[in-house]
């Protein structure tokens, strides 16, 4: 298992991805740097605000290409059957290719992570903000949930892989899942708010967001943030409780995609 990650996370390297992680990382100090001096109230926060939606955003498209590149052209460029020719059940590749993509995501938000604390530890202040930014252990905390967040988009990335037959299906469907797991929560929380019980959105729309937390997990339970936005305590159940929902669905996950691979014929 070991060989064929160092084998993906060599691959993932060749795919010029460092180099575009590097761009990007510009890119997100500069807007950040920009955020910052458009900003009349707490600069530093809503740069640091502006830098971390960045950071998700853009390792986000990461993944779905690393996922894309690792397994999705395997398949397609049918090289899979030279790997599968080895004593390797199909299980360990899949594994194997879901670890290296997250050794890339991790080198990825270490990278951007770095990068964006540089630039607000060197950021002119003004004046000293009521609720300063925190970048020691609560920055690490924030970017900690920022990978597991992309573990569970990488999980189901991997799985539409094992069971798509069309090349870009996983990037866009990878998409809609982010899309809709970092957003069920703050929907139903918003639904929930009072004044909200008799409201045309609440009628319609809270039925269906019941049903589907059932089946999508709430990735916004893993944006941590405000830990180091606003310097709020660190409430470790909850934290505890969110990494426990991640790992248990990346596991559900990769086990769905193991069964699909395993029971898949290629011609």
């Amino acid at each position: 298992m070991w060989e064929l990650t160092k084998t993906g996370w060599a691959s993932g390297i060749r795919s010029h991805s460092i180099r575009w992680l590097l761009m990007i990382a510009v890119a997100v100090i500069f807007i950040a740097w920009l955020a910052a001096n458009f900003s009349a109230r707490q600069p530093a926060t809503v740069a640091l605000d502006v830098g971390l939606s960045g950071i998700r955003l853009v390792l986000m498209l990461m993944a779905l290409f690393w996922v894309q590149e690792l397994l999705g052209k395997d398949i397609e460029r049918k090289s899979l059957y030279f790997v599968l020719a080895y004593p390797v059940s199909r299980g360990v590749y899949l594994i194997s290719r879901f670890l290296a993509v997250a050794a890339l995501l991790a080198l990825g938000v270490l990278l951007l992570g770095l990068a964006l604390g540089a630039v607000m530890a060197m950021l002119p202040v003004s004046y000293e903000q009521p609720t300063p930014i925190r970048l020691g252990g609560s920055y690490a905390l924030v970017l900690l949930g920022i990978w597991l967040d992309l573990l569970v988009i990488t999980a189901f990335a991997l799985l539409l892989c094992s069971l798509s037959t069309t090349p870009f299906l996983p990037l866009i469907l990878g998409c809609f899942f982010a899309l809709a797991a970092r957003s069920l929560g703050v929907s139903l929380q918003f639904l929930l708010m009072p004044g909200m019980e008799g409201s045309t959105e609440n009628r319609y729309l809270l039925p269906v967001l019941n049903a589907a937390q059932w089946l999508l997990p709430d990735l916004s339970r893993l944006d941590w943030r405000d830990l180091s936005l606003y310097g709020l305590p660190v409430q470790w159940p909850v934290l505890g409780w969110a990494v426990l929902m991640a790992l248990a669905y990346c596991g559900l996950l990769l086990s769905l995609a193991t069964w699909k691979l395993k029971r898949r014929e290629f011609l």
